[in-house]
């Protein structure tokens, strides 16, 4: 039986890795190519809206649409745990608060991750019997959210609502893409 030499076992090694790395590279080039540029009208049609915390301008999206007339339930997922609604218009600095018919529309949830945040919607849409949910998140984290949305809430069809956030630097970019690319070992 004929061993291959070891300098060709070198080389095999250094063809995948390579190879692996031009993959990542073009992921990566794709990703960043294919961020959604952040929406500007609402969709017709959704049964309530969704909005996970971390980034900026997610939340004070999600009020301002309440007050330019959105009816439907609203969940604000991610919140600290002791936060209510007021802390969180406070930070929103929204030109006028949410009415009192408003408030009762908003549902506030903590979860901690992006996969709890896509678990608490599911409930939330099953509970009030939603099947089209519109979810405001950052343009960067719009990928990841779809995926997770399509394993853990299939049922639902999510309308990715991107806003700009403030920091597109490209290591939130890079780290953005490596939790996507762990997304799958996480599920």
């Amino acid at each position: 039986m004929h061993q291959p030499h070891p300098a060709r076992w070198l080389q095999l090694w250094g063809l995948m890795a390579g190879g692996l790395v031009v993959v990542y590279l073009l992921g990566l080039a794709l990703f960043v190519v294919l961020l959604p540029v952040p929406f500007t009208t609402l969709p017709p049609h959704l049964g309530g809206l969704a909005t996970f915390t971390g980034g900026a301008g997610r939340v004070a999206t999600t009020l301002r649409l309440m007050q330019e007339g959105f009816q439907g339930p609203v969940l604000i997922s991610g919140i600290h745990p002791r936060s209510q609604l007021a802390d969180i218009e406070a930070l929103a600095d929204l030109p006028t608060p949410l009415s009192n018919a408003q408030r009762q529309q908003v549902m506030l949830d903590a979860a901690s991750t992006t996969r709890e945040n896509i678990e608490s919607l599911n409930l939330w849409a099953t509970t009030t019997r939603l099947n089209r949910v519109g979810v405001i998140t950052s343009t960067y984290h719009a990928a990841r959210v779809q995926l997770l949305g399509w394993w853990l809430a299939p049922r639902l069809q999510l309308v990715l609502l991107p806003v700009q956030p403030d920091d597109t630097r490209f290591r939130v970019l890079l780290r953005e893409y490596h939790k996507l690319l762990a997304s799958p070992l996480l599920h």
